[in-house]
C-alpha cells in the first residue's frame, strides 16, 4: 500500500521508532514520508494513523465500453 503525510505542519518524529515494513525499523522510509513522498509499505502502525493517510489508486472510470459478439 502507498501513504502519504497528512500534513507536513505536523510531520512524524524521526524518534517515534513506528515500524512501516515488515522487514523492521527503517528510518529513511520515515524521512521520505516527511518530505511529502508517497512511500510504498506493508503496514500503517496504529499510532501513526494521525500523521499518515493511505493512498488509493484511481480507477480509470473513463474506459471503453465492451463489444458484444451477439454471433452474427
Amino acid at each position: 500500500m502507498n501513504i502519504k503525510l497528512k500534513n507536513k505542519d505536523n510531520p512524524i518524529s524521526l524518534s517515534c521508532g513506528w515500524c512501516f515494513m515488515n522487514s523492521g525499523f527503517d528510518m529513511g522510509i520515515i524521512e521520505k514520508i516527511n518530505s511529502g513522498k508517497q512511500v510504498k509499505v506493508d503496514k500503517i502502525p496504529k499510532p501513526s494513523v494521525e500523521f499518515v493517510e493511505e493512498v488509493k489508486k484511481e480507477s480509470n472510470k473513463k474506459t471503453k465500453p465492451k463489444e458484444v459478439n451477439n454471433g452474427y
